[in-house]
């Protein structure tokens, strides 16, 4: 228990320390680690935007005009909950997709929200 302490006490004596030969490599140290545990705690997942565009892909054929517009509406997940509100919700005329096609997609982009939490 003797040297526990006295190994705190070393610590803390090094932490609040302001001399120069400590205080640099303790910053830079202080930094680095930071770093290393903000990178491991991100989490990479995939988008719903992804997730749609990719299942839409996957089900459905579109003409090369469709495509580009899927593109626009689905390029991230803040435009794509747009198109969802808009066509889907409030039901407005699309100029691309029509019916079953809509729907579909409705549906794709809908499953989409759901699995990543952004409905």
């Amino acid at each position: 228990m003797k040297k526990f302490l006295i190994f705190v006490l070393v610590i803390v004596a090094l932490c609040t320390t302001d001399i120069e030969l400590i205080k640099q490599p303790r910053e830079q140290l202080i930094t680095d680690l930071i770093s290393v545990l903000s990178k491991s705690t991100k989490v990479q997942r995939p988008s719903a935007a992804s997730i749609a565009r990719a299942n839409i892909d996957a089900q459905l054929s579109l003409n090369e005009e469709q495509t580009e517009h899927l593109d626009e509406q689905l390029a991230d997940d803040t435009a794509m909950r747009q198109f969802f509100k808009q066509y889907c919700l409030e039901r407005e005329m699309s100029l691309y997709f029509f019916t079953d096609k809509l729907e579909s997609i409705c549906d794709i982009v809908q499953s989409a929200m759901g699995k990543t939490g952004t409905l």
